[in-house]
């Protein structure tokens, strides 16, 4: 595994590039990778603006960056450029700092005008500084994260999906795997469903990629965010559960499983598709196996529960017939967990 240092250089304790700095450092670890930080609001000024590197404080991070295999850079865009921290940082470092390492630049900003920040005024003094793979990078608008008092956050589609696709490529550099990361549509006819136990290893991504989802959105770690709140066993068969995946193409896309909730209702859990392969149709697809899987298991009913910053997550239920079991006109974030429910006595006489 290898060691990431990730430099923050917004002047803000609390601002949307440390947001989308939070986002990818949970994808680095649950990789397994190391991550270690650099903030540079945390750098003692007069030391950082005066390039004193023999600073204790300065010195230890620039000896972090050393022993670093890889970087990511963070940015916000102010007036056109970087930020100044980021400035002063990269001018004290010695000449060739990254050499031979790989980096992922990420800029914020307010505009799209500032889009190419990362190609035409980044890239070049990470060049020069001998980094020897340099990301394509992404530059995120600030009006595609929303943040939310407490931690959390949630990236708009448009920035959560080429964000997921430089992170995964930046991975695979660091990894030296060749595996291309695309976002393309999946021919529906070409789905494997397959039911698996939970601890099988084709679960693996969906189960990672579920804990960055949710610690990402709802910031605090708690048992729901760790996918801790109920046992694994409660997917196997023979507990009244099930544990399906959608395989296409020889990769795990999408997933679900049910529990036992009582003697007439399974609780819809795990719920997720790919960040490369979502609205495609693919979250309906694992709803339908659920389903058929609860009718096979004597279920008479379907109940889940969404959380409120999952926006998407509400709007595929109610698509597929799911009654919400809340006042849908009241802030989500007032009312926590949202329950919805499912008969599934009209399928039952379909399949009967």
């Amino acid at each position: 595994m290898a060691t990431i240092a990730t430099i923050s250089s917004s002047p803000s304790e609390i601002s949307r590039t440390d947001a989308v700095l939070e986002y990818v450092t949970k994808r680095l670890l649950s990789h397994g990778h190391t991550v270690t930080p650099i903030v540079l609001r945390d750098l003692p000024a007069e030391p950082l603006l005066r390039g004193r590197t023999d600073d204790r404080d300065i010195a230890l991070a620039v000896k972090v960056l050393e022993a670093a295999d890889a970087v990511v850079v963070t940015t916000p865009v102010y007036k056109a450029a970087y930020s100044g921290l980021l400035k002063v940082f990269l001018d004290l470092l010695p000449q060739y700092a990254l050499k031979g390492k790989a980096v992922l630049p990420l800029a914020t900003g307010g505009t799209p005008a500032h889009v190419l920040v990362i190609d035409y005024a980044l890239r070049p003094v990470l060049t020069s500084l001998g980094a020897g793979a340099i990301g394509q990078g992404w530059f995120v608008l600030s009006s595609h994260v929303r943040l939310y008092d407490g931690g959390g956050l949630l990236l708009d589609p448009a920035a959560s999906v080429p964000l997921y696709q430089v992170t995964e490529a930046f991975l695979a550099t660091v990894e030296g795997s060749s595996q291309p990361v695309e976002s393309v549509p999946v021919q529906l006819a070409g789905i494997e469903a397959v039911r698996v136990r939970p601890d099988d290893p084709e679960a693996a991504p969906l189960l990672a990629d579920l804990v960055v989802e949710y610690s990402t959105r709802y910031g605090r770690t708690n048992e729901n965010t760790q996918l801790t709140e109920v046992p694994p066993s409660d997917f196997h068969p023979e507990r009244g559960g099930a544990f399906v995946l959608l395989r296409h193409g020889g990769q795990t896309v999408a997933g679900g499983a049910i529990r036992r909730y009582d003697d007439q209702t399974a609780e819809v859990k795990r719920m997720w598709t790919s960040q490369l392969h979502r609205r495609q149709g693919l979250g309906r697809r694992v709803l339908a196996e659920l389903e058929a899987a609860a009718i096979e298991l004597g279920y008479r009913k379907l109940y889940l529960t969404t959380g409120p910053r999952q926006p998407e997550a509400a709007g595929l239920y109610l698509a597929v017939g799911f009654e919400p079991q809340f006042d849908r006109s009241a802030d989500p974030e007032t009312i926590g967990p949202l329950p919805f429910t499912k008969d599934l006595s009209v399928a039952l006489k379909v399949a009967s």
